[in-house]
């Protein structure tokens, strides 16, 4: 049986096909989809916005991507391993949806 979780993500039964669904409903707040593609201005915000110091991470995302969960602990002592986790779980669905759209280009 799906947990409920899983059940959130199947499309609507009123007739909306995937195709013409709204990425934007992925999106969990103003920031893009892929933290990759952050800027500086993009990074400071989130960081700001989870109880960070903007200015203790003046990069874009994808040098974030390099920083490991020490790294990220050293810069917020306390909140670094969850600010690190909620980078890694975004990085995984943005790397999922890759995944996925270039799946879908293949079979068609």
């Amino acid at each position: 049986m799906p947990t409920q979780a899983r059940c959130d993500r199947v499309p609507p039964t009123d007739g909306t096909k995937w195709d013409c669904m709204d990425l934007r409903i992925l999106q969990e707040d103003d920031l893009p989809l892929d933290p990759r593609s952050w800027g500086r201005a993009e990074v400071g915000r989130w960081v700001a916005r989870r109880g960070g110091k903007p200015e203790r991470f003046p990069m874009n995302g994808k040098a974030l991507c390099l920083m490991t969960k020490d790294m990220f602990a050293t810069r917020v002592p306390d909140g670094g391993h969850a600010l690190h986790q909620d980078f890694r779980r975004r990085l995984a669905k943005a790397l999922a949806l890759q995944e996925l759209f270039e799946k879908l280009a293949t079979n068609y």
